[in-house]
């Protein structure tokens, strides 16, 4: 049988004095539940907390998994800023072209109220004159109307993309705060 030496050491942890064999390569301290490694050198032997080795590979794990988590937030950072752009644009073409009917509307009031400023220059027999007052009257009054209605149309597209605008702005938002706290942990 093989002749077992002991020695002493105390934990680093708590102190508590430990004998154990120098034929082992690591021990918990029965005291505190401390891992260390033994290690063998020529001037005898030494010890050192496994936990510390642990802690290094843990900050390297966590820097590694940070720096990935980093490039997977910068890509749905991206493709929820595309799609807000998409939502935009598509919100803006809406308004351009409701913009347009309303200049178009405007439009027809300004050259009604053009001819009617001809019709009363021209001495038009009353009969002609009274139909073609009739005409602008109306025209002016469907124009107006299809302003309040083209009016109503841009407060429903409005109201109709905010939610959606607001719940991509909220994740991009939420994105970047998680981006800058991975960098933070990829620095340190």
């Amino acid at each position: 049988m093989e002749n077992i030496s002991l020695i002493t050491l105390k934990c680093s942890n708590c102190s508590a004095s430990l004998q154990i064999s120098d034929k082992l390569d690591r021990f918990i301290c029965n005291y505190c539940g401390t891992e260390h490694a033994l290690l063998h050198n020529a001037g005898g032997f030494f010890f050192r907390r496994l936990e510390e080795k642990l802690d290094n590979l843990e900050k390297a794990t966590e820097k590694g998994n940070a720096e990935l988590a980093i490039k997977r937030l910068r890509s749905d950072l991206a493709t929820r800023t595309h799609q807000f752009e998409v939502v935009v644009s598509e919100k803006e073409d809406l308004m351009q072209m409701l913009d347009s009917r309303r200049a178009d509307a405007i439009t027809s009031i300004v050259v009604t109220t053009v001819i009617q400023a001809a019709i009363l220059a021209i001495n038009f027999p009353l009969h002609i004159y009274a139909v073609a007052q009739l005409v602008v009257v109306i025209n002016v009054f469907y124009q107006m109307s299809q302003i309040g209605r083209i009016q109503k149309e841009r407060q429903k597209i409005a109201e109709t993309f905010r939610p959606e605008l607001e719940r991509i702005r909220g994740d991009i938002d939420v994105l970047e705060i998680k981006i800058r706290k991975k960098i933070k942990l990829a620095d340190s």
